[in-house]
């Protein structure tokens, strides 16, 4: 079991790895996290995916909630 959390955790270095090294040479390039943002936000709507998250979390939180007081 300690080899297979091994190679886990030496695939998640790796990565790390790589994606500081990509950020890196974003930055050394010219590139800016706004435009990364603006971009990702244009193409994928992160705030309105975080808009339906937030509702749904806040949705069950509440039912959870509701459901537990019941038991009392």
């Amino acid at each position: 079991m300690s080899k297979g959390w091994r190679v886990i955790g030496t695939i998640v270095v790796v990565l790390a790895l790589l994606g500081a090294i990509c950020i890196g040479v974003g930055f050394i390039t010219g590139g800016d996290i706004g435009d990364i943002y603006s971009t990702l936000n244009v193409r994928y709507n992160l705030i309105g995916h975080w808009e339906q998250y937030s509702h749904w979390a806040l949705t069950t939180l509440k039912n959870i909630a509701v459901g537990v007081r019941g038991l009392w």
